[in-house]
């Protein structure tokens, strides 16, 4: 495995349109939260950072690893015909984890902006 292997990957992972779609997540919940704290009043800068240390860049960068790792342990050629649907299905499994994640964090911000009954749960 070469550095070329890596730089393909690394290119692959940011055009994939998994990331793309947790990204628009990542949006959307940091949207609705921002939405949410200043109905409420209680918009803090501080957990605004909070929110990319604790939730963008933990995402991000461990889908990332994971991608990464897979790519490197279980390569689209190894494993005969078995390589490329056995890696996809790892990266696929981790990158639902975190899609149900957020759509888990997205529900709770629209209860709080909305008042829904979700929200006094």
């Amino acid at each position: 495995m070469t550095t070329d292997y890596l730089l393909a990957l690394l290119v692959a992972f940011f055009t994939s349109w998994q990331v793309k779609v947790l990204g628009g997540l990542i949006v959307l919940d940091l949207a609705l939260a921002l939405a949410g704290a200043l109905r409420t009043n209680a918009f803090d800068l501080v957990k605004l950072a909070d929110f990319y240390k604790v939730l963008v860049l933990p995402y991000v960068l461990g889908y990332l690893a994971v991608y990464l790792v897979i790519g490197f342990v279980i390569p689209a050629d190894s494993l005969g015909d078995l390589g490329e649907p056995v890696s996809q299905g790892a990266v696929t499994l981790a990158w639902s984890t975190l899609v149900l994640s957020l759509l888990g964090r997205i529900k709770e911000n629209w209860a709080v902006l909305y008042g829904t009954a979700a929200a006094k749960k």
